[in-house]
């Protein structure tokens, strides 16, 4: 299980007939990042006439779409955004553009085009990475296993969460969910049965994280 989103806050402003565009793209963790990011916005760009929104946020297994065109004319502002994050396949992210208004109407067209140009000339300056249902696991072997291990390891996870050398090495790692038989398979087949493996938690890490 999969989806794209961005890797972190990346912002692009455009400037059309004297109108400054401004767009923020933010990923989103939980509901909460929604209202945070907007106040966090408004507060860094005061005194704008207009601060449309459009997010997608993965909520038990479905997509949850919303989009605002905070006063502009309907469908001129909201749905565009909206539609970009949707055309590139993109979740857990929050697009949010501010317009200072440069005294020239757009026109319904001229916003639809202002507002979908502002959302993808952020898009074009983020990372965009994909993300992989995964699972954590902690390993406990002795250094002579480690080096045979670790070329295997490479290529298989998802991320390092930590390393510790003590008497033993003690590896926290994530491995995608659909991998995880072989995975545990293979460790104990090149440790000889020595490295115990404990399993931690689930959830999504970013899938290219691989050297």
């Amino acid at each position: 299980m999969t989806y794209k989103t961005i890797n972190d806050t990346t912002i692009a402003e455009i400037i059309i007939k004297k109108s400054r565009f401004i767009c923020i793209l933010m990923p989103l963790n939980q509901m909460q990042d929604i209202d945070t990011g907007r106040d966090e916005v408004r507060q860094k760009y005061p005194g704008a006439n207009h601060y449309c929104f459009a997010y997608r946020l993965r909520q038990d297994g479905s997509i949850l779409e919303r989009c605002s065109d905070d006063g502009e004319p309907g469908g001129t502002a909201g749905w565009p955004m909206l539609n970009v994050l949707a055309q590139n396949d993109l979740e857990n992210i929050m697009a949010i553009v501010v317009r200072y208004f440069g005294g020239t109407l757009l026109g319904t067209g001229g916003l639809v085009k202002a507002y979908t140009q502002s959302v993808q000339s952020a898009l074009n300056k983020a990372r965009i990475i994909s993300m992989e249902y995964s699972q954590k696991i902690i390993l406990t072997l002795d250094y002579s296993y480690y080096g045979i291990l670790e070329n295997y390891l490479s290529n298989i996870i998802n991320k390092v969460a930590d390393i510790q050398y003590a008497e033993q090495v003690r590896l926290e790692v994530w491995v995608a969910v659909d991998k995880l038989g072989t995975f545990v398979a293979k460790v104990e087949d090149l440790s000889s049965g020595t490295a115990k493996v404990e399993m931690g938690e689930q959830g999504f890490v970013p899938n290219n994280l691989r050297g």
